[in-house]
């Protein structure tokens, strides 16, 4: 794979030789600026970093103040097993946090011993028939000490509970997303195989206990606000472990549902939950279905797409959802990236902000939330590798990641661009109070580029800082700068992302 050594950005000041031009000299500037940039930028090199590339070409990429959409409002992870950490959330900034939820996870033996009971009336009337003494050990001490006992060898996993987990991210504003499940990719555990799929009363009894069971101790006997949840993963895959067929999983959701919903009906009534279904694999028909089916019980779509261009499959969800009741639902893609290997390598890297730019352009590609599979390993050797390994070793494509979301995360504004170079990929958002402006662009190809970019008007001053990812500069803080004109001029190596950030000194209401 080609890399290339990055190379500084280099300022170029216009403000001295624009107070001693005369009349003629402005005119004929917009001629002979592009010839100056680029003579200075190879001088400045001199004393400042490696020469630019001969190979450089000059860009221009002008940022306007009209809004034309907001980019995506939840950027996150899957969950591994490997690990957890507050400080690997925060540093990141992720908003969200998806956790594999389910029976062989929390109930992985029936919790009261007799199959069928108690029923849903029973539960209706008195929840306390429920042995909670049960879910509380499970949900504090789990077996082998790790809330992930169900997933791996105990020497592989992270010791700590679920409590500790929720209490986390309930405490760093983090939004779960969590999947409820009767049995998962290894068919376990062995009793809920007699439910996969449920077909009986008792099978219905114990798949509506153990959903009103999780949400009710999450929520109710403990305030983790856990508001949204799927039912199932991929229940198109049988190599997740649902045992049903698309009518099945139709018929799990509505029961699901009617158990969740008679939770927050009751006992949180001025709270609202939300449903994302179908949870299926990229390039699955049944989005489609599950729309014409049982649209009344869910209220986010949510579908998987590893593709390394994340955009066919986006449209194509996005035209089913067209003209029916959840036309302005949110779409979330529920897992991307790569569940194999790829997280080390350069391509690999620069190709997720590629996506994150794509997911909050406005449009069709445009997705409400997202979380890339995954934040940690799972397992040590199973070739399910995350952006954070089993030492805490963070891999390249979490730096790259790191840089997407310090740009698009949280609805803010996109503002229109022009950008003449199809080298590049350019998007430019704006934070809610207007006194910043992002513009994140990315050099996929292998010549290196010099960009004018062009913002709008701040006021008298304000000030630049630059941001770059590369093979070797992983999101860090290149230069800090001032700068007037409202214009600023950089270069961007072959293989490299950048992220401008303007800010003004002056008030809101100043641009």
């Amino acid at each position: 794979m080609p890399f290339t050594n990055s190379n500084q950005w280099h300022h170029l000041s216009t403000s001295a030789r624009s107070h001693r031009m005369d009349r003629h000299r402005r005119q004929v500037w917009p001629i002979i600026l592009p010839i100056l940039v680029a003579v200075a930028l190879v001088l400045g090199s001199a004393s400042r970093g490696p020469a630019t590339s001969p190979n450089s070409t000059i860009s221009e990429i002008k940022i306007y103040s009209s809004v034309i959409g907001v980019s995506t409002r939840y950027i996150g992870a899957c969950e591994g097993n490997v690990n957890f950490s507050r400080a690997d959330l925060e540093d990141l900034g992720l908003n969200t946090y998806r956790v594999y939820g389910g029976m062989s996870r929390w109930e992985p033996e029936d919790d009261d011993g007799i199959y069928g009971l108690p029923t849903i009336a029973q539960i209706k009337a008195n929840p306390d028939v429920i042995p909670w003494q049960v879910w509380d050990q499970v949900m504090t001490s789990p077996p082998q000490g790790s809330d992930y006992h169900f997933s791996g060898v105990p020497e592989e996993l992270w010791q700590g509970n679920a409590r500790s987990i929720f209490e986390t991210l309930k405490q760093s504003h983090i939004r779960p997303v969590i999947t409820i499940r009767n049995t998962d990719p290894g068919w376990s555990p062995d009793w809920a195989l007699q439910l996969n799929p449920p077909r009986t009363e008792a099978d219905w009894n114990e798949w509506w206990e153990h959903v009103f069971a999780t949400v009710y101790w999450l929520n109710v006997r403990n305030d983790y606000r856990v508001d949204d949840f799927e039912i199932h993963n991929e229940p198109d895959n049988r190599q997740q472990g649902w045992g049903g067929n698309q009518q099945d999983y139709f018929e799990l959701v509505r029961t699901g549902v009617d158990a969740i919903a008679y939770i927050y009906r009751t006992y949180l009534p001025d709270r609202q939950f939300h449903i994302h279904a179908p949870k299926t694999v990229g390039g699955s028909h049944w989005p489609a279905d599950t729309l014409e089916a049982v649209p009344d019980y869910f209220d986010s779509v949510n579908v998987h797409n590893y593709d390394i261009d994340i955009s066919n499959y986006i449209r194509q969800v996005r035209g089913w959802m067209r003209n029916t009741v959840h036309a302005q639902s949110p779409l979330w893609l529920g897992e991307w990236g790569t569940y194999t290997e790829g997280y080390s390598d350069l391509n690999f890297s620069l190709n997720l902000i590629q996506n994150m730019m794509r997911m909050s352009q406005p449009g069709d590609t445009y997705v409400y939330g997202n979380h890339l599979f995954s934040l940690y390993d799972w397992g040590y050797n199973n070739g399910f590798e995350g952006l954070i390994g089993k030492n805490g070793d963070r891999r390249l494509s979490y730096y790259a990641f790191r840089m997407g979301i310090r740009a698009l995360q949280g609805g803010r504004s996109v503002l229109q661009i022009t950008n003449n170079n199809s080298d590049l990929m350019a998007i430019s958002t704006q934070d809610d109070d207007r006194k910043k402006i992002n513009l994140l662009v990315l050099n996929s190809s292998s010549t290196d580029h010099i960009v004018n970019a062009s913002f709008p008007v701040f006021g008298p001053r304000a000030k630049a800082t630059i941001r770059e990812f590369s093979e070797r500069v992983l999101d860090e803080l290149a230069e800090e700068v001032d700068f007037e004109l409202n214009q600023i001029t950089f270069q961007i190596p072959a293989y490299t992302s950048k992220l401008i950030v303007v800010s003004s000194y002056n008030t809101p209401d100043s641009f």
